[in-house]
């Protein structure tokens, strides 16, 4: 049984493919014959089981037409998911399956499968992409910036002893603090000791505000607002009310020079800074191959001349809520408790899996595109390599054949072509330091 016609359909909306699979007369005997072989062991009455005449079994199940309905039944639940995934056609959801004409014994059978697939997408250009990479070595820049979070970690917060000293930026203020929201105190913030960093984010700007200035000693009282970018706040409008009492003042004290590089047992800064190299190079080795293919594809969606097909979009949207769902189940939580415990609003996870769910759509398209443009293909050996980390490849591909689910593979196969294809034939500068 083969698939012997494909048309594909795009009513504005959505695209199917109406496909038309046929049996030899050959097959169809075969399923013929093991149709009523299994009628045939049946409990007939006057007949012993496989000694009832044909007529005999076609009364059972109905009559002629009702038994060459349960051999094209068979065949296509035998045959038809088998042809289908061999030609490598992938329906998003369950297919319908019509069927003109009766089947009869010695001739050839066709039917008919319509479904909705992924649709066809062109892309405006199929040369080589143009990206930009970071350095494939460590910079000078790169190798400060290691160095400037390296002093930030052994830094150390040295009390300030000038009993005079007023509250400037960069400050780290100790004080003791009450934080209410319409009257009622903010949980964990009635007396609670805590040291401040002016300028640094620990609190909200309009806080650190009412701080500059103040001496040990000094009692506050004043309203600020806790809100997030976007306007919203976890404290109904945002605007709270703090007293709050100072009690000390730090200073953060930075390490410089000889002192650093012993810190992390360098003799001195010159070695410091090999280190710095050497570990960044590292870092680029593991990391470099990746940017590259996700600047690759993202250069390559952007080609994509038209929107993904909103069905397309959605079909995409199950698969990642599901795999977020699962990352919830492995971790012991559920979508309430992580959204809870994360200070994480509902509508952004949602919006977040509905921007995932287009950008893999778009990525999924565009590399079908490009696989058919450039006539890759995908060969056994490609196909061997999907079951190479299995511990039983033979077994586990066998599943999957039977699963009638080796378009899959192939799918992935031509889309780690096509992904390959332009990692090797990009054009790519270095980016600007």
């Amino acid at each position: 049984m083969r698939v012997t016609d494909i048309m594909r359909e795009f009513d504005g909306e959505t695209q199917e493919l109406a496909i038309t699979i046929s049996a030899s007369a050959e097959e169809v005997n075969f399923y013929a014959k093991k149709f009523f072989k299994e009628i045939a062991q049946r409990d007939i009455p006057g007949f012993r089981k496989g000694k009832a005449p044909r007529t005999v079994l076609e009364q059972n199940v109905g009559g002629h037409a009702n038994a060459m309905g349960g051999v094209a039944e068979m065949l296509i639940n035998e045959e038809g998911f088998k042809a289908i995934d061999a030609e490598g056609i992938i329906f998003l959801n369950e297919p319908d399956f019509n069927v003109d004409d009766m089947l009869e014994e010695g001739q050839p059978f066709s039917f008919t499968v319509s479904g909705t697939v992924s649709p066809v997408m062109k892309l405006s250009s199929y040369e080589p992409v143009a990206i930009e990479m970071p350095s494939e070595t460590a910079t000078e820049a790169e190798i400060d910036a290691q160095i400037a979070e390296l002093r930030e970690h052994y830094h150390s917060l040295v009390k300030i002893t000038d009993e005079d000293h007023i509250a400037a930026d960069g400050d780290y203020v100790e004080l003791v603090m009450t934080v209410t929201n319409d009257g009622k105190t903010v949980s964990g913030l009635r007396a609670a000791s805590r040291m401040i960093g002016l300028g640094t984010g620990t609190m909200p700007e309009s806080f650190d505000a009412q701080l500059i200035g103040a001496k040990v000693g000094d009692i506050l009282d004043f309203d600020f607002e806790a809100k997030n970018e976007d306007g919203t706040s976890p404290f109904g409008d945002g605007n709270l009310h703090a007293n709050v009492e100072v009690t000390g003042f730090r200073k953060m004290v930075i390490p410089e020079g000889e002192e650093l590089a012993g810190k992390v047992g360098c003799l001195n800064m010159d070695e410091l800074r090999k280190d710095m190299a050497a570990g960044i190079n590292m870092q680029k080795v593991k990391d470099l191959p990746k940017i590259k293919v996700d600047r690759c594809v993202e250069a390559l969606i952007q080609r994509l001349e038209e929107e993904v097909p909103a069905y397309y979009v959605d079909f995409i949207r199950q698969d990642v809520g599901r795999e977020l769902m699962q990352s919830f189940e492995k971790n012991g939580t559920s979508f309430q408790e992580y959204v809870l415990q994360n200070n994480i609003e509902a509508q952004k996870l949602k919006d977040y899996v509905s921007e995932e769910a287009a950008r893999r759509a778009a990525i999924d398209c565009a590399l079908e595109a490009l696989f058919v443009e450039q006539k890759l293909e995908v060969t056994e050996e490609d196909i061997a390599k999907m079951f190479e980390g299995d511990e039983n490849p033979e077994e586990t591909r066998k599943a999957w054949e039977d699963a009638y689910r080796m378009a899959n593979i192939y799918k992935m196969c031509r889309q780690s072509k096509a992904t390959q294809w332009l990692v090797d034939n990009a054009v790519v500068t270095v980016e600007a330091e």
